[in-house]
């Protein structure tokens, strides 16, 4: 007989992913600030994050004077005259960049051009605190020649190269590739996924991320992770499995196509984060961040307008 009194394994796990849902997912929480709020939960953001909610306060201060939309952790294709500007976190750090590719990378392009380097980079490397979440629980697991990092379930299929995916088990062996999910998660898209390929291995879903890829010499991402700096940081050997048509969509595709094709990924990061141009901001690096701010806005303005005004 069935016993009701003591919930199932797929109802705990189902509930927990419903949790983990409602805490992380940007599209429910608008802001960095209301993914902050959750505390005590078995999944929530690290409060590494906390030195940027004066920077995102005072952004979206700065942008309601000005003739530009502000919106966080959205993708969208708009015209080379954008009207919006995307910020979220990346990799501990606050960045903004236009909804339109082309200008997002004459953006990154440009910050490179300046020179500079205050050491963004050094800062991310020593604080060592690479998760973007805090877990009350973790996992083990055994080491892995090859980690997957998985974009979150309702971007899987729009983003993610399966003909990649069944290169890299037949690369290193499908017991030697190991898959790590997006906490939040849709459990029955990578079921067809793993269905698809075969069957494939799964991390435990309380597994730290970077512990994974402490103990792998491989590491695929996208160019919706900030997995892909951090995996260059660790000295990986490092690749991705985006669709070619969808790359663009990404809040991370300004830097990530960058670190994907440059030959010292980490010089090319920490000579761009420098620069106002780049959008990239963090008090404890950018001294004068607020100074940093003003600059990139009024170089977003001088982008815009040479496309606005320059075509009819």
């Amino acid at each position: 007989m069935l016993n009701l009194s003591k919930p199932c394994k797929p109802c705990e796990e189902a509930k927990k992913i419903k949790e983990a849902n409602k805490i992380l997912d940007s599209e429910t929480n608008r802001t960095i600030a209301a993914h902050l709020e959750f505390k005590g939960a078995d999944i929530i953001w690290s409060d590494k994050h906390d030195p940027l909610l004066e920077v995102e306060d005072y952004i979206r201060q700065k942008f309601k004077k000005i003739d530009l939309n502000l919106d966080f952790d959205v993708t969208a294709s708009e015209p080379l005259a954008f009207n919006t500007v995307n910020y979220t976190t990346y990799a501990g750090l606050l960045i903004m960049h236009p909804l339109n590719y082309e200008q997002s990378i004459r953006q990154m392009s440009d910050a490179y051009a300046d020179g500079l380097n205050k050491g963004h980079i050094k800062f991310i490397t020593e604080r060592e605190d690479y998760s973007k979440y805090t877990y009350r629980f973790t996992a083990e697991e055994k080491p892995k020649e090859a980690l997957v990092v998985l974009t979150g379930g309702n971007k899987l299929k729009k983003h993610c190269c399966v003909g990649k995916l069944d290169k890299i088990l037949k690369k290193h062996g499908r017991d030697n590739v190991i898959f790590k999910k997006h906490p939040v998660s849709q459990d029955e898209v990578y079921t067809e996924l793993s269905d698809y390929l075969g069957g494939i291995n799964f991390a435990n879903s309380n597994s730290n991320l970077y512990a994974l890829m402490d103990n792998c010499e491989y590491v695929y991402s996208t160019m919706k992770s900030e997995s892909a700096l951090i995996a260059y940081i660790k000295n990986k050997k490092v690749d991705h499995f985006d669709l070619s048509q969808n790359r663009h969509l990404g809040s991370f595709t300004h830097i990530n196509n960058f670190l994907y094709t440059t030959p010292d990924p980490l010089k090319w990061a920490d000579q761009a984060f420098a620069s106002a141009k780049s959008g990239v901001i963090h008090p404890s690096i950018d001294k004068k961040w607020k100074e940093k701010v003003d600059e990139y806005i009024e170089y977003l303005l001088f982008l815009r307008n040479k496309y606005k005004i320059g075509y009819v």
